[in-house]
């Protein structure tokens, strides 16, 4: 007799949709993986991207600030030698101040009584006097103080002349000589 089981029996299911159910979960568990590392990886590259752009807005901010403080530098620079170049003009100024002063003085000392300048101009160095005593003899010793100061060279009297005024007989001179003091 044969025998007939009509139970319902558990099959195996063939080794081939075994197989391909593996592969299926391995792949999904592979491409799970995958996506976990690429989202670890775009985390850690982003993080980086922000911590990158905040040196490089950093940097940006130094290298404005140092070039304000250059701009500054160089204000201040400018600053430095316009106030140089003006004390060195004060400075040449105040020099050249004694020159007329040591001339002035020197010529009055060497100025006898009874000598009178009508004019007096300097130009570069040279000096013309014009004037009026009454004798020859202090216009000779009027010349010959001038020669007799160190700051003054080549003491010419160019001409003298006789003349009257009022009914005063008086004496006309020129003199140049060259100053070396300035």
């Amino acid at each position: 007799m044969i025998k007939i089981n009509l139970l319902p029996t558990k099959k195996k299911p063939p080794k081939k949709v075994i197989d391909l159910q593996q592969q299926v979960i391995l792949a999904v568990l592979v491409l799970i993986l995958v996506g976990i590392g690429m989202g670890f990886l775009w985390t850690r590259l982003n993080s980086q991207i922000v911590e990158l752009e905040h040196k490089k807005s950093t940097a940006e901010a130094r290298v404005r600030d140092q070039d304000n403080m250059l701009k500054e530098v160089t204000n201040v620079e400018g600053e430095r030698k316009k106030v140089s170049d003006k004390i060195g003009i004060i400075e040449q100024l105040k020099k050249n101040q004694g020159g007329p002063v040591r001339l002035l003085d020197e010529l009055s000392k060497a100025l006898p009584e009874g000598v009178n300048l009508a004019s007096f101009s300097e130009s570069g160095g040279s000096v013309s006097i014009d004037g009026d005593a009454f004798t020859n003899e202090v216009i000779v010793r009027f010349v010959e103080n001038l020669k007799a100061v160190a700051y003054f060279t080549d003491v010419n009297l160019a001409e003298t002349s006789q003349s009257s005024m009022e009914g005063i007989e008086t004496y006309k001179y020129k003199i140049s000589f060259k100053y070396k003091g300035l």
